[in-house]
């Protein structure tokens, strides 16, 4: 039988390492991805960035779609630190979105 213990700690190294493999783990896997639809990797990468950060106002897009997503997740993230499991947190932004 298996049992859960709570970690009493992590290393330092760890919590750097995790975020930047998922970050490789993702560009890897959209790589792959792009390059099923035959299309150039580098390319594709640099119309990304352009796109979303080439000017000013493609900074201002950036940030007015994110937004809505951003403010979500912080509000998730206080329920979660509540011990509030709160799933319904899409649900609540397009009833919100609808009732504005």
């Amino acid at each position: 039988m298996f049992r859960l213990e709570a970690r009493t700690s992590t290393p330092a190294w760890f919590n750097l390492a995790l975020p930047l493999l998922a970050i490789a783990a993702t560009l890897v896997l959209c790589s792959g991805l792009i390059a099923i639809a035959c299309a150039g990797v580098i390319e594709a990468y640099g119309v990304m960035l352009s796109a979303s950060l080439g000017d000013s106002y493609a900074i201002t897009e950036t940030l007015v779609r994110a937004a809505p997503m951003i403010f979500t997740g912080l509000a998730v993230a206080i329920a979660f630190r509540a011990k509030f499991w709160n799933i319904g947190a899409e649900g609540q932004l397009l009833a919100g979105a609808v009732a504005s």
